[in-house]
Order: C-alpha cells, then structure tokens, then sequence
C-alpha cells in the first residue's frame, strides 16, 4: 500500500493524463504537459521507467466501440483455420515486417499465432481479448458506439531501458503479439477504408522508478489503473504485469539513491505526501484501528530495507493481481 500511494504522488501529469483518457489528444497541444513530459523521456535515459502503448488516430483520439467490434471481429477471422480467411490473414501478416510467404498462410501459418508451430496459448490469450471487446462494447451506451472510446485500448510495461524497449516494440523484437496484431488489422483495415482514420500504437513513458520494489508494483499498479488486461475490458497486454522486472535488482543502491533525490527534487513527491499525511491526521479519529495503522505504514517515513528477496522478485501474490485487474475507469 505504501509503494502505491508513493507512486501516486510522485506520478507525472503524463500518467494522470493517460489515466483521465485524454494523454493521446493532450500531448498534441498542451504545452505544459509538453514540456514535464520531454523532461520524462530524458532522465528515462538513466532510469528504470514504466511504459504504455495507448491505440489512437493522429488526431489522438480512440476508436469507436463499433470500430473496436470490428477488431475484435477481424481476430476472429484471423484465428480462424478455415480456407475463407487466408487471403485476410495473408494481407495482415504481411502489412508489417516479417513478411509471410503465401504458401506458408495456406498451409494454415499464422505470423502472430506461431512459434515454433502453431501456439494454443496464443489463440487463447486472443480469444479472451476478443471475450474482452465483447464486454467493452456491451457495457457501451447504445447512443456511445459511434463515439471515441474515452479511454483508448491499452498495454503497459517496465523496462529499465524504455527507450531501448520501445524500439524493440516498434522493431517487433521480443514484442507483445495481441498489441502488433491490433495496429497491423487497424491498419489493414484503414487501407480497405472501413476505418477512415488510422489508428495505432502511442508509446509514452509515464513513470520513473526510484526503488527496485517498485517495479512488479508499479508495472501491476499502472496495468490496473489503465485496465491492460485482455479478458477485463480487452486491453492489449499478453502477459502478467509485475513478473518480468529482474533488472531492476540489477541496479545498485547508490544509482537508487540518486534516482530518488531526482524524483524527490523534479516532482511534487513531498508536497503530495505532506498533504495526504495532514489529510490523515484530520481522519484518523473516524477510521478503526486497523484503517488508522495501514494508512500510516503507507504514509510512514521509515526504511522499508531492500524490498523483496532477489530469488523471488518475478514472484506476484494471485490476491495482488486480481484486487488490480477488477479495478474500472468506464
């Protein structure tokens, strides 16, 4: 509790922004979250950061629910092994590098269903996307489906090199396969013209990490906030936040200690949590007393000593992941 409320107030105007939905219109204009997010993307040069991917137009706007449906209905087509989609499924995996031979898409290849061979863990992981649009549109006001998502479809991610991790994404090394297989049919269908406008994939770095225990908590924090689970509301991530964060230990104590006085310094960590310790002091008298301890362990100012055992740092506790992935923003 006390990282996330840490993270919280140390949160730049870029993650509040992508939270509210509005990051991808915004950063087209505003010149002040123009400005704090050009300082992000440099000392993410030197500092393990967390990333998102947010789908969009160029005007910075979400698809519709109804252009989200008919996504949702291409990867139906795509995951499909029968002869009527192979000229669509060839058209899709051949709209990005690598290319894909034909006689391979006839024989039933699949550029973002393959390993070494055809993955059912792929296809599943698909079919709960789709499970997930499906839900995302049916919760979607009748009068709303023609209307920008309000917050556009997602996926979330650590690194402690984003810059390098982000051209690896747009290189599609070492890539997520729900996300690129999203933005290769938006662009498809842009170029048939059933979408006018082209929509994809936005990276931003919206967090800086100054404590290696932050990395599983905040990758799964922000993840819930943004609602980047395929089955929740048909976000783009294909794996489990929180469980591929082993470089942050990897990063000394004194590098640590310097990414923390540069957060300390350049954000509003220490006015934000004066602010939530006065606003506690004013509360505790109507909280029980298990409410009152665990808002002051989070508020506290104690050393936490050196987080979680290195042999156990992609461990995530189930209870943890779920309590995020049923958080809503719509």
């Amino acid at each position: 509790m006390r990282e996330c409320v840490m993270i919280l107030a140390s949160a730049p105007s870029v993650l509040l922004a992508a939270v509210d939905g509005t990051l991808t219109q915004r950063i087209l204009t505003d010149t002040e979250l123009q400005r704090e997010y050009a300082m992000v993307q440099e000392r993410a040069q030197v500092q393990p950061s967390i990333y998102i991917h947010l789908l969009a137009d160029e005007q910075g706007l979400a698809p519709t629910a109804n252009q989200y449906a008919a996504i949702r209905k291409t990867v139906l087509q795509y995951l499909s092994p029968g002869p009527e989609y192979h000229d669509l499924a060839w058209l899709i995996d051949n709209t990005s590098a690598p290319t894909v031979r034909r006689s391979a898409t006839a024989t039933g290849h699949r550029k973002y269903l393959w390993t070494s061979h055809r993955s059912p863990q792929h296809v599943a992981t698909l079919l709960r996307f789709c499970a997930g649009v499906a839900h995302r549109v049916a919760q979607t006001p009748h009068a709303h489906l023609d209307t920008p998502l309000r917050h556009p479809p997602s996926e979330c991610g650590y690194s402690a090199n984003a810059h390098t991790r982000l051209a690896q994404h747009r290189a599609r090394h070492s890539s997520n396969y729900v996300m690129n297989l999203v933005e290769d049919i938006c662009a498809h269908l842009h170029h048939i013209g059933t979408f006018p406008a082209l929509f994809r994939m936005h990276p931003f770095i919206v967090y800086l990490l100054f404590r290696p225990q932050q990395a599983a908590i905040a990758e799964i924090f922000c993840s819930g906030l943004l609602q980047v689970w395929t089955e929740a509301s048909g976000g783009l991530n294909a794996y489990p936040a929180g469980r591929s964060v082993a470089s942050a230990w990897r990063v000394g104590r004194a590098r640590w200690a310097e990414h923390e006085r540069w957060v300390e310094g350049n954000t509003q960590l220490g006015w934000n949590v004066r602010v939530q310790r006065e606003r506690l002091e004013e509360d505790v008298l109507r909280l029980g007393a298990e409410g009152e301890e665990a808002w002051r362990e989070a508020l506290g100012s104690g050393d936490e000593g050196d987080g979680d055992d290195p042999r156990d740092l992609d461990f995530v506790p189930e209870d943890l992941v779920e309590s995020f992935e049923t958080m809503r923003l719509d």
